[in-house]
């Protein structure tokens, strides 16, 4: 692979990504094709394995990511995995890329624009095989079902002994409604690569414990097709329980308080002025709790 173009290994569909976490600019009228794999996916002919750079890495004067660490999920192409698997993207494998941009600094004073970069220094992770059966599951580690919309449909028992629902209170949840408000949009980036790609491993995300705090976890999801119907798909998701129960006597949503069916709402006994801070030391506001 040394001396060849990242973009012979990349799924064509990837190619505009993988560019625009380098700082790279693609022609706009550049056909990408797919690297020959002996995939359905791969077999048009048109276009080129590697597509015209038009510009060198630079971050740009408003890049759309921050700072020089990356983390990302994209799909290389691979003589190990099946070709006619039962998983999406037959021929690649999907691989998370963390990585750091070089920049090369120039000791000038009057620089405005961002430095031109040398290079990206990363580390590539090849997900796990798609059948869990293959994956050795840790003490640390629990197996769920999840739908398209990341409502969960199974999960396994032994949940209880990592965070603090059962699997019965699991079932039928979403996952969004579960996730810290913070990490809401790095979960949904992972929701849409995992819909274009067929798998992803998310970063690490917080989900609200029952009654206060967090916890932090990974995901690793894989959409997995029956081998006899195609189109009937589920998703896999192994998780990976990475830290212990946080801030247990804090609650920070409403799901925790312990009657579910009732919201907090502050009531001011008099005027209130929302641009001013909370009126209640000065004007004798109460906290309640209303029946929704």
């Amino acid at each position: 692979m040394t001396g060849s173009s990242i973009f012979d290994y990349i799924h064509h569909q990837d190619h505009s990504e993988i560019a625009e976490q380098l700082g790279l600019g693609l022609s706009q009228n550049q056909s990408l094709a797919s690297p020959e794999s002996g995939s359905e996916e791969s077999t048009s002919t048109a276009g080129t394995n590697n597509p015209d750079v038009s510009t060198s890495m630079t971050l740009g004067a408003n890049p759309p990511y921050k700072g020089l660490d990356r983390a990302f999920c994209v799909r290389m192409k691979s003589t190990l995995t099946k070709r006619g698997c039962h998983f999406k993207s037959s021929g690649y494998r999907v691989v998370l890329i963390l990585s750091r941009l070089r920049p090369q600094y120039t000791f000038s004073h009057t620089r405005k624009s961002q430095p031109p970069l040398l290079g990206m220094v990363a580390l590539a992770i090849a997900l796990p095989p798609p059948s869990v059966h293959e994956i050795r599951l840790e003490s640390d580690m629990f197996v769920t079902r999840i739908n398209f919309d990341f409502k969960i449909a199974h999960c396994e028992p032994k949940v209880i002994d990592l965070l603090d629902y059962t699997a019965e209170e699991l079932t039928g949840r979403n996952l969004y409604s579960l996730c810290h408000g913070e990490d809401a949009a790095k979960l949904r980036k992972c929701h849409v690569d995992l819909i274009n790609k067929g798998q992803v491993l998310t970063h690490y995300y917080r989900i609200m414990n029952k009654t206060g705090g967090y916890t932090w976890i990974q995901t690793c999801a894989t959409v997995v097709c029956n081998s006899k119907n195609a189109e009937e798909q589920n998703i896999i998701c192994v998780n990976y329980v990475i830290s212990r129960r946080e801030y247990e006597s804090v609650v920070m949503d409403c799901c925790q308080l312990d009657d579910p069916n009732h919201v907090v709402k502050r009531e001011e006994a008099g005027n209130n002025d929302p641009e001013n801070g909370s009126p209640d030391a000065e004007r004798g506001g109460t906290l309640t709790y209303h029946q929704c």
